[in-house]
């Protein structure tokens, strides 16, 4: 991963922290912990000396610790915008961006539509 990268997801990654925690309860820590650990296994997805099809294994990882972070705490979705700006300093164009978080997207409406 590039240190700029890096940098970025950092930096979004506290912003996160911080705005959850300025209401914290301990279900939205767990929603934290959940959101964060999903964000950090989809960028293992992108991890050099990867096996055949082991990217798979990462995505639905990431996909079902997305969806209990929604499920403990609506707040979790702006996981999704982390993704978006990750994917956007890949340089991943349009098309590509949206197949890569297609689960993420969907998983993000139905539990808006479920849990509202």
């Amino acid at each position: 991963m590039h240190k700029s990268t890096l940098q970025l997801l950092s930096a979004f990654s506290l912003g996160l922290i911080f705005g959850l925690l300025m209401k914290f309860s301990v279900t939205l820590f767990l929603a934290l912990i959940a959101t964060l650990l999903s964000v950090f296994i989809y960028t293992m997805r992108d991890a050099s000396g990867l096996k055949h099809n082991q990217d798979k294994y990462f995505i639905v990882m990431s996909t079902l610790l997305y969806f209990a972070a929604l499920a403990i705490s609506l707040c979790s979705s702006i996981a999704l915008v982390l993704l978006v700006v990750y994917e956007i300093s890949k340089g991943k164009n349009l098309k590509t961006l949206s197949l890569r978080l297609l689960p993420h997207i969907i998983i993000t409406l139905v539990s808006i539509f479920l849990f509202i």
